[in-house]
């Protein structure tokens, strides 16, 4: 009956992780009205193709904090946050992370709510605001770290 149980709930666990992905496919196919209203299809394609943890990530250098800042905010290993930054690095197509603040940040400005939230795979374009400070209960972390704590 455990073995059953836990089974069912690897299967649950399978199967948010394909309706995320699906909802971010589809996020896509909503990048076009973004590019259509004048962003940059470069940078709204660099969004929709970062994973939610690379977002949550991608927020919090935006705010300048460092990979040991993040890691201990988010509580993961350091290394797993140097892979993100990483990736957000080299989606974005840049080496340092001043050109990260210069050509995201006006992007974040622009970017409608509801936009960033189905980029990211449902991370809110504010999160750093309210829960990258650590401390404070997120409703959001099951989507960018999925493993249970």
């Amino acid at each position: 009956m455990a073995e059953q149980a836990g089974d069912e709930s690897t299967l649950q666990a399978q199967l948010d992780r394909i309706e995320q992905k699906l909802d971010r496919m589809l996020g896509l196919y909503d990048a076009l009205g973004d590019i259509a209203a004048g962003l940059p299809p470069r940078l709204v394609a660099a969004l929709h193709g970062m994973s939610p943890a690379e977002h949550v990530a991608l927020q919090m250098l935006l705010d300048n904090r460092s990979n040991h800042e993040i890691s201990v905010c988010l509580d993961v290993d350091e290394t797993r946050v140097a892979a993100w930054v990483d990736s957000v690095m080299s989606k974005l197509g840049v080496s340092r992370r001043a050109e990260i603040r210069k050509l995201v940040a006006p992007l974040m400005a622009a970017i409608p709510a509801d936009s960033y939230a189905r980029a990211s795979g449902g991370i809110p374009k504010d999160w750093n605001d309210k829960y990258g400070v650590g401390g404070i209960p997120d409703p959001y972390r099951h989507i960018y770290h999925p493993e249970p704590d």
